[in-house]
């Protein structure tokens, strides 16, 4: 059973970039912005938020999102969101 819409949902989703894998320099740049982010007393509860706003940030590319942990992501390593 197909859901109503779902064709027009794919095809908005097919039109955005995609990226493969995240790859060892964003890896590595994620640690350090891991550990600067800790500097300052702040925990990012989760790793795949500090790699999806490193790989945002490295790419230019801007986040649309609904998390807290991305708010001093924005503020201390210039990630750029939607607002």
């Amino acid at each position: 059973m197909k859901c109503e819409g779902s064709g027009r949902t794919k095809a908005h989703i097919e039109t955005l970039p995609y990226a493969n894998r995240v790859g060892r320099e964003v890896a590595l740049r994620s640690a350090e912005n891991y550990r600067l982010l800790r500097h300052r007393g702040i925990t990012i509860r989760k790793t795949i938020d500090v790699l999806i706003a490193t790989f945002c940030i490295m790419n230019d590319h801007v986040l649309l999102h609904r998390d807290r942990d991305f708010k001093p992501m924005e503020k201390w390593l210039g990630l750029r969101v939607l607002k």
